[in-house]
């Protein structure tokens, strides 16, 4: 009996050795086969996190990118602003207008309407009455009219037929009184039919209407048409009403004394200057 017990714990014990170097194999060949799978999967993990985290972090700069190049590009109007604003301040160096108290230096902030180049909105409406019709002076031409109308100072370009003021014609100063046309003409009616003038005459402001100061230019005659009872003059403007951007406003037409004594207190300011 317990010789026969003996042989079955032999037994026993021998297969369980035989199964555990058995199992070690097995363990050994699995982990041999399983290792580089496990550790491709590793890498391929690896690679997507990292795959994803530059797309998250690439996505997170081309935003701030996005953001930065909004700013510049913001930046960059703003100075091409300022330099146009400049450039523009350059061209409006004439000191004879900065030096006389009834001129007010005006610049447009919109169009009225945006089908109508002719007509805009201009700054210091609150330095000007209502009750008067002011010139409006483009790098010393004639450029237009201005009205106050509901705390809003309205200019109204020489493109506007609205656009009216009186005017000499030539050398022997031929009355007539502008209206405008378009971008580039305007014409003088009522000039009395027996005046002669010609193609190529200067047109002038007269300041008669007390609207402009006198002899500003307005532009040239290129056409005379005959009517009934007088003439129109067709003439081709100076200024540029398409490109609105700054104006002289003429406040009060000085009288013909204040303008000498003006002049004269230019002149002695030009030779103080010299000396």
């Amino acid at each position: 009996m317990k010789t026969s017990q003996l042989i079955v714990s032999t037994f026993f014990i021998a297969l369980g050795v035989f199964l555990l170097r058995q199992e070690k194999d097995f363990q050994y060949k699995f982990a041999t086969i399983s290792l580089p799978i496990k550790e491709y999967y590793l890498q391929l993990t690896n690679s997507i996190k990292e795959s994803r985290d530059k797309y998250l972090r690439q996505a997170e700069s081309i935003e701030e990118l996005k953001k930065e190049n909004i700013l510049l590009r913001k930046y960059i109007y703003q100075q091409k602003m300022h330099i146009v604003q400049l450039e523009q301040l350059t061209q409006f160096n004439e000191k004879k207008f900065n030096n006389y108290d009834n001129i007010l230096r005006v610049q447009t902030i919109s169009y009225k309407k945006l089908n109508d180049f002719s007509q805009v909105y201009l700054t210091k409406a609150n330095e000007v009455g209502e009750d008067k019709i002011y010139g409006l002076i483009q790098k010393n031409v004639a450029a237009g009219i201005a009205i106050k109308e509901k705390n809003t100072l309205k200019g109204i370009l020489l493109s506007n037929p609205i656009c009216q003021f009186s005017t000499f014609i030539g050398k022997d100063k031929t009355p007539g009184i502008a209206k405008g046309i378009d971008a580039e003409y305007i014409e003088v009616n009522f000039i009395p039919k027996w005046s002669k003038i010609n193609v190529g005459d200067k047109v002038l402001t007269s300041g008669m209407d007390n609207i402009f100061l006198p002899n500003i230019p307005v532009g040239e005659v290129t056409n005379i048409i005959t009517k009934s009872t007088y003439k129109t003059a067709i003439v081709k403007t100076y200024a540029d009403v398409l490109h609105p951007n700054f104006f002289y406003l003429v406040k009060e037409v000085l009288q013909e004394s204040d303008s000498n004594s003006s002049q004269i207190k230019l002149e002695n300011n030009s030779t103080k200057e010299k000396k």
